[in-house]
């Protein structure tokens, strides 16, 4: 239970675009009602995280970013809180996933199962449990905070993880795997024998591609950019790859990978896994009739597409946006688990390197490059992976 008094945590501190994030001693609150205080054992870099670092997103700061993480819960706030586990209470110890997707359960978006549209009041969503040493409020960025060796979270964002699951590598279920999977099964409801393209092999494709071999989808077209990331959705159940940058990604190579691939017609689904705006480019143009387009990449707010509406009408063709997978935490995330646990989900596999919360910067540099499928940040060090060394 709660002592009621917050805790001196270190944690990673953005203060501004383009300015390096640096590690800070700040406090952080006693867990509220309904509220869980986490340690935190990982984090993966999203490209959510550097959006508002690179100024794509607009925010305001400082901030403590890290939204796809695990940890084991170290004390729960005053009032009756369970977990996901149905019936049994959350107990501290426990080791858990950590998404950002608040949910209050009472609100019409949530009855509805529609928890990635919660509209209910939440401590949390008005109140931040971070403050800097000078007493200055910093922001809970993204809902978690989780680039430090803390958190306080909803108790509606925490999934208990079984014991013999390795925390770095379910630290992917908190974002990145929860949404690609989540696109491709909650949103598309892609069907066997599906024709399936994933534009964009970072985490989210990669776990989307992972889903579509799930569900039965063949073929499964991966395009990047990135020869050693094409090469790497291959592994993960990509049936055939593409470059997007050579000829027209409207109308030239892309196509003829895909029609060649499905003996003559073009993509059941389109998943854009990126928020670059290139890839939306000729996106709509792969889609066989009665087609989607499934917008999962969360471009800039600047970041526009042109469809003619009475085109779009007469192809049945369709575009649906999918936040976060439109997952639903308390089931979603403990079938990806299963998954896993079976042998069907490769978690592990995705995980390229790891890095101490004092080497973040390096981590984001990663990510930024596009030289990895995911890199996690370990706020209590001792990765369990080899961290990159510097090229040279």
């Amino acid at each position: 239970m709660s002592t009621g008094r917050g805790v001196t945590i270190r944690a990673a501190v953005s203060r501004g675009v383009g300015i390096p994030t640096g590690i800070e001693d700040v406090h952080l609150a006693a867990p509220g009602p309904d509220e869980v205080r986490v340690a935190i054992e990982a984090c993966a870099v999203c490209h959510s995280d550097l959006s508002y670092l690179d100024g794509t997103w607009a925010t305001s700061f400082p901030l403590v970013l890290g939204h796809e993480a695990t940890g084991r819960v170290l004390e729960i706030g005053v009032g009756s809180v369970t977990g996901t586990r149905t019936g049994t209470d959350l107990a501290v110890d426990d080791p858990v996933v950590i998404s950002l997707i608040r949910t209050c359960g009472t609100c019409r978006a949530c009855l509805r199962g529609h928890d990635v549209a919660c509209t209910g009041e939440i401590a949390l969503n008005t109140t931040s449990p971070l403050t800097a040493a000078d007493g200055t409020a910093l922001i809970q960025g993204l809902a978690v905070g989780a680039f430090a060796e803390q958190v306080v979270v909803h108790r509606s964002q925490v999934v208990v993880l079984p014991d013999d699951v390795d925390p770095v590598a379910a630290s992917l279920l908190g974002c990145g795997v929860l949404t690609g999977s989540g696109a491709v099964t909650n949103t598309a409801r892609v069907s066997a024998g599906d024709a399936v393209v994933v534009v964009g092999c970072g985490g989210v494709g990669i776990g989307a591609i992972q889903a579509a071999r799930l569900a039965g989808a063949h073929p499964i077209v991966a395009v990047d950019p990135s020869a050693d990331k094409r090469q790497a959705a291959l592994g993960f159940g990509a049936t055939h790859t593409a470059d997007p940058s050579r000829g027209d990604p409207s109308t030239g190579d892309l196509a003829t990978v895909i029609t060649e691939a499905t003996g003559g017609h073009l993509a059941d689904h389109v998943l854009v896994t990126t928020g670059a705006p290139a890839a939306l480019d000729g996106a709509i143009d792969l889609l066989a009739p009665m087609g989607q387009l499934v917008i999962v990449g969360m471009a800039g707010d600047d970041v526009t597409i042109d469809v003619a509406p009475s085109w779009l009408a007469a192809a049945n063709k369709s575009i649906l946006g999918s936040k976060m997978g439109t997952a639903r935490v308390a089931v979603d995330v403990p079938a990806l688990i299963e998954h896993h646990r079976a042998g069907r989900l490769d978690l592990a596999g995705m995980v390229s390197t790891t890095h101490t919360l004092d080497d973040i910067d390096r981590a984001f540099d990663e990510v930024w490059r596009g030289d990895v499928v995911r890199t996690v940040v370990l706020p209590k060090g001792s990765p369990a992976l080899p961290q990159a060394q510097d090229a040279g």
